[in-house]
């Protein structure tokens, strides 16, 4: 079976499904007492660790384990970020997830990077079911309140940045790889875009100045709220 192209009807079907089932798992989260909140937030985060372990184990059986296979993207750290949270949760988590899992998760949903995996395989499944999960961990606790979010604290997210980009650029520059898309960008995503507006040499520059749009969008409402 062939795989998908972007917003074509398996694509529609998929996005349209997730909306639904973030709704109610939202509303569930809402109702449900303080002792059911944090169980949910826990049990999100071992289905999103035992889906990766699924993955990597599918991989190696299937002989196709590479140096593409371990969770580098974003979205992969994203596991542990969550798992961090459910268990410790604190600014820096908080942080973490809504400046850079929450965008992460969302684009790569819009915007997937694996249209070429069979419709209905393991791996197209295990892709779309992932980053759905990071969405069902964030949104929960955003529409809650229960993120501790404060635009001065995005320097956490900096850091976090600083410490885990330069050797995953230098792990992609060896191996050939290209998590968190540093080293060139997925056709047809709004960073094919970017790369086209501002060449290979302003790729990156491009990237970090996108992020900061996001963050400046994103904490608005924040600065707006606290001024009233």
């Amino acid at each position: 079976m062939n795989g998908f192209t972007l917003f074509d009807s398996t694509h529609i079907i998929w996005l349209a499904s997730i909306i639904i089932i973030l709704i109610f798992l939202i509303y569930l989260y809402k109702f449900s007492n303080i002792v059911n909140q944090p169980l949910y937030l826990k049990s999100v985060f071992w289905l999103l660790l035992l889906l990766e372990c699924a993955k990597q184990l599918f991989l190696l059986v299937k002989g196709q384990y590479s140096y593409w296979s371990p969770p580098l993207h974003l979205c992969g750290l994203g596991i542990f970020i969550t798992g961090w949270h459910a268990y410790f949760g604190s600014r820096t988590t908080s942080t973490i997830l809504y400046a850079l899992t929450l965008p992460g998760a969302a684009i790569a949903l819009l915007f997937p990077g694996w249209t070429a995996d069979p419709v209905g395989s393991f791996l197209h499944v295990h892709s779309f079911l992932f980053h759905s999960l990071l969405l069902a961990f964030i949104f929960p606790l955003l529409i809650t309140k229960q993120l501790d979010l404060r635009w001065q604290d995005l320097w956490r997210a900096v850091v976090f940045l600083v410490f885990i980009v330069p050797p995953i650029y230098f792990y992609n520059s060896h191996f050939q790889t290209n998590f968190m898309f540093l080293n060139r960008p997925v056709s047809g995503t709004p960073l094919q875009w970017l790369f086209d507006a501002f060449g290979a040499s302003g790729y990156l520059t491009s990237l970090v100045l996108a992020l900061l749009i996001y963050w400046c969008i994103a904490y608005a409402p924040l600065l707006i709220r606290k001024e009233l």
